[in-house]
C-alpha cells in the first residue's frame, strides 16, 4: 500500500505530496499533516493555520512556530 505525506508549503503557497518513506523534494518551508487523504489534510491545515498561502500571511507566532518545525525536519536548528 502506497502512503502519502501531505504537506503544506508555505513557500510554494500550495500542497505537496510525498510517498512515504522517500526523501521529500522540497527544501523550503512546508508543514506535514497526519491525514489519509489530501481533503482530509486541507481541513488539518485550515485548522491549524487558516487561510493562510504564506509565510507572511501567518501571525508573527504562528510564522515562528512553522520555521521552527521546518528547521527541526531538516536539523537546522
Amino acid at each position: 500500500m502506497n502512503i502519502t505525506r501531505y504537506a503544506w508549503c508555505f513557500s510554494h503557497g500550495v500542497f505537496h505530496t510525498f510517498p512515504e518513506g522517500d526523501t521529500p523534494w522540497c527544501t523550503a518551508t512546508w508543514i506535514a499533516f497526519t491525514a489519509t487523504t489530501r481533503i482530509d489534510a486541507l481541513a488539518a491545515k485550515h485548522a491549524a493555520y487558516g487561510d493562510a498561502q504564506f509565510l507572511h500571511d501567518l501571525p508573527a507566532d504562528k510564522q515562528i512556530e512553522v520555521i521552527g518545525i521546518a528547521e527541526a525536519r531538516t536539523g537546522q536548528l
